[in-house]
């Protein structure tokens, strides 16, 4: 998820996008971005913020 970030000079990925860079199904990645968001606290999801709605984007949440 962070490549595919700094890919787009820091802006938020869609769920595509990063499952297409990790090389992995759709399913398990949002899965992983589920636990990175929820439980881990690394990721921020982003829902409802584009017009017309493409879906939620993650970011990584920056680092103190």
């Amino acid at each position: 998820m962070s490549e595919a970030q700094a890919a787009r000079d820091g802006d938020a990925v869609l769920l595509d996008e990063i499952a297409r860079r990790a090389e992995m199904p759709p399913g398990e990645t949002r899965a992983l971005l589920h636990d990175l968001t929820r439980v881990h606290r690394l990721v921020t999801e982003l829902a409802g913020v584009d017009t017309p709605d493409m879906g939620p984007r993650w970011e990584a949440k920056p680092r103190l």
